[in-house]
């Protein structure tokens, strides 16, 4: 049997999505599947690769990297990621990220609310971002939670108020991208922009009112 690895445990994952979503009678048998390779690929330490690539170089507190099959009332969670401070656990759920993926893929700008800037600057931002191949797309949603965890969106106002910034999903997802492309740069040669055709200058939106 092959080693298991980030990469074949996600090929799984999407395999057992697809069939989540193709046929109600395979739904308990793809959650079960799901449920069985999160528990395989944590005893083997598979997200330690994670950690190591995408949390440790920004975050220095020492903490578990774990995937996590977590449904709500049956249904697939909202989340994508989730830091427990108790524990010291930051959950990664494949079947939410997939789903997060499917539902960008889904989107028609052109139905968009264009009159909602911060509306709009997000679907759009994340429409650039299918672009990428799914894979990519979860080392950067690990590192947007890593971007909650540093505060990033947190700005500190007159007085020592501390406020988050309007649209603070955009912000950490943008930070996520940045830190990505400079990991691919560096790690594999690849300019993510030009590879995979990303036309987003965040310069061009509106950060805020």
């Amino acid at each position: 049997m092959a080693k298991r690895t980030i990469q074949s445990c996600w090929k799984q994952f999407e395999k057992f999505y697809k069939d989540y979503q193709s046929d109600q009678k395979c739904k308990d048998t793809a959650i079960a599947a799901f449920g069985d390779l999160c528990t395989k690929a944590n005893n083997d330490n598979i997200c330690a690769g994670l950690k190591t690539l995408f949390v440790a170089p920004h975050y220095d507190l020492d903490l578990a990297v774990l995937f996590d099959l977590h449904l709500e009332d049956g249904k697939i969670a909202l989340w994508q990621t989730m830091f427990d401070s108790e524990k010291k656990e930051l959950y990664v759920n494949p079947f939410s990220i997939l789903q997060f993926i499917e539902q960008i893929n889904e989107v028609d700008l052109e139905s968009e609310d264009k009159e909602n800037i911060i509306h709009f600057r997000w679907v759009s931002f994340c429409k650039e971002m299918s672009k990428i191949p799914s894979m990519f797309l979860l080392f950067m949603l690990v590192l947007q939670r890593v971007a909650y965890l540093l505060e990033i969106a947190h700005i500190e106002k007159r007085g020592g108020i501390v406020e988050v910034a309007e649209g603070e999903a955009y912000h950490t997802l943008l930070w996520a991208f940045k830190e990505f492309e400079a990991f691919a740069r560096k790690t594999w040669g690849i300019e993510l922009r030009s590879k995979y055709n990303i036309l987003w200058y965040e310069s061009e939106w509106i950060t805020g009112r």
